[in-house]
């Protein structure tokens, strides 16, 4: 799987205080993303971007508040209301064994044990228990399944898929009517 060129790493959602300082809602976990010194780059989704570098950045982790160079006003830091953050894609660090990015995951075919095809991932969702596969079954039914390894005992990247157990699965019969 070829990674994309821009990976999404934040949104900015509004300006904080008078002196260019924006709220994000970051998108990584990775807590460098943000560290004073660090270029991203901002723009929407399909649009031109601009390089910006951090200036600092404190608050909660799940809704910091980030001086970037450049932003002096509110008024520049209303400017970027909306926009999304970003990084390139081979600016990403690799991972440990069973670790995954979102994006190898989406679009992997989901089999049974036995090899049975039955869907497709659409979506890696997070959720405050663990992280939820939206999964597109053949007869299109949408279903959510835990990515947990008692769940998906295999994620074949390469292969372009990944096992789940039936116990986690919804009933494969059609529904009647």
């Amino acid at each position: 799987m070829t990674r994309p060129d821009w990976i999404e790493v934040g949104r900015i959602v509004r300006a904080h205080g008078l002196r260019g300082e924006v709220r994000i809602v970051p998108s990584t976990d990775n807590p460098e993303r943000f560290a004073q010194g660090s270029v991203v780059y901002v723009g929407p989704p399909g649009g031109e971007l601009r390089s910006i570098e951090v200036t600092g950045i404190r608050g909660e982790a799940t809704l910091p508040i980030v001086a970037f160079v450049g932003l002096q006003t509110r008024g520049d830091a209303e400017a970027l209301r909306g926009l999304v953050l970003w990084v390139p894609g081979a600016e990403l660090p690799a991972l440990e064994e069973g670790e995954f990015y979102p994006f190898e995951l989406e679009g992997l075919d989901v089999r049974t044990p036995a090899g049975v095809a039955i869907g497709r991932v659409e979506e890696l969702l997070d959720a405050p228990a663990n992280e939820v596969l939206v999964v597109r079954m053949v007869d299109g039914r949408q279903v959510l399944l835990p990515f947990v390894e008692a769940a998906v005992p295999e994620v074949d990247v390469e292969e372009g898929y990944l096992v789940v157990f039936e116990s986690f699965l919804p009933d494969l019969a059609p529904e009647e009517p």
